[in-house]
């Protein structure tokens, strides 16, 4: 028997919503680990600002995106990345679903620019999905 225990970063604590009466919103916390944390955190927030219906929370948010860099290859001048993010429903801390996905880049700077990239495509397409659907189950 296999058993997988996922858990946060202790770097933050998940309280009670900051805005349950907000139906109209959806509070998302972005958590991000590893040497590329700042790439990874800065594409979740890129994606997650052209989500209309979603606010960044630093705490208290009704769900959190784990993100994280699942894969990373430089061969000559070409990188190539996945990252995944988990996204969890706040406080319980149920999974809700996982979203992955890659692509490459190439240049200076082009490990933190795949990275980027690929979440800020993740949160704009495959996350923004789940995240309406978990509004929706807000309302």
């Amino acid at each position: 028997m296999l058993v997988a225990l996922v858990a946060c970063s202790g770097s933050h604590h998940h309280g009670p919503a900051a805005h349950p009466d907000d139906a109209s919103r959806l509070y998302v916390e972005i958590t991000a680990g590893g040497s590329h944390r700042r790439a990874l955190h800065d594409g979740a927030a890129e994606g997650l600002s052209a989500v209309s219906f979603a606010v960044p929370a630093r705490e208290g948010g009704d769900v959190e995106l784990q993100v994280e860099v699942s894969k990373l290859d430089v061969i000559g001048a070409k990188t190539t990345c996945n990252v995944k993010i988990l996204i969890f429903r706040l406080p319980q801390h149920d999974l809700l679903g996982i979203a992955d996905g890659g692509a490459y880049a190439s240049g200076d700077g082009a490990e933190d620019a795949c990275i980027r990239g690929v979440g800020a495509t993740l949160v704009r397409g495959k996350v923004r999905a789940l995240l309406k659907r978990q509004l929706d189950e807000k309302r």
